[in-house]
């Protein structure tokens, strides 16, 4: 009997809709679907075609974190193989720190632990109002150690240090609230409407501006003020001379939508 692809990718326009695909799981982001999600993410950065991208899960979870069956043997490991255990999931990180487009989370239920990592990779983290984000591996034994670079760009220090060592939840609502949510949705079909509409946005905008733009985001914004503003100027030059402001300056002025 054929094991299902721990991933499946669909095409909504010019998005292109990742699925984690074992939702009898709860579609934990273990080895094997990491490596899937890290090369099926390549190949999608790599197809002009394909203007955004949007990470969910298959059923009532997006996605659980590691999978325990698996840690469960990590005591009974060498060091040199429990410390290689998670490289995909590292190779998965850095990927999405330079990614060349937007990425967007959908996210339909829980979200924990590596799934939370996974939701503070997309640059855009969409939920339903069911949804919930949480840590959990202090509950364990462990510690989310890799997720840490991640989710501290991305939610305020004293709670997510309150989350890691609690394992507490955070509800959608009030992960909106504090910014790590973008849009709360009723429910899931709202919630691929919500896809939908910002792929549609997404389309629209500049390819060259988007991709040297997020770049220059995650340079600039680890660099003391004074030093970012120096740098800004020089990252400019790419965008002033490349033939996409040609272009948007001259569909501007002929009342026509850019084709970039």
């Amino acid at each position: 009997m054929r094991t299902p692809d721990p991933v499946l990718v669909s095409r909504r326009g010019t998005v292109a809709l990742v699925t984690l695909n074992r939702p009898e799981d709860r579609n934990p982001l273990d080895r094997d679907s990491a490596a899937a999600l890290r090369d099926v993410f390549g190949t999608l950065f790599e197809d002009p075609a394909v203007r955004s991208v949007a990470v969910t899960g298959a059923g009532p979870a997006f996605c659980a974190g590691g999978d325990l069956r698996q840690m469960e043997r990590f005591g009974r490991m060498p060091v040199e193989e429990a410390y290689a255990w998670p490289e995909a999931i590292v190779d998965l990180h850095k990927l999405m720190l330079r990614a060349p487009k937007p990425v967007l989370a959908a996210v339909n239920g829980p979200a924990y632990a590596g799934g939370m990592g996974l939701a503070g990779m997309c640059d855009v983290v969409l939920a339903t109002r069911g949804a919930r984000f949480a840590m959990p591996e202090v509950k364990v034994g462990l510690f989310p150690m890799i997720i840490v670079a991640q989710l501290a760009r991305s939610l305020p220090r004293k709670l997510l240090l309150e989350m890691m060592m609690t394992g507490e939840p955070l509800s959608a609502d009030d992960a909106h609230r504090v910014g790590f949510v973008s849009r709360v949705y009723p429910d899931a079909d709202a919630l691929l409407a919500g896809v939908d509409h910002y792929g549609e946005l997404f389309a629209r905008t500049s390819p060259q501006a988007v991709r040297l733009g997020r770049a220059a985001f995650q340079l600039l914004s680890e660099m003391p003020a004074g030093a970012a503003i120096d740098a800004a100027q020089f990252l400019n030059l790419p965008l002033f001379l490349g033939a996409d402001l040609r272009e948007g300056t001259a569909a501007f002025f002929e009342h026509r939508p850019p084709r970039w």
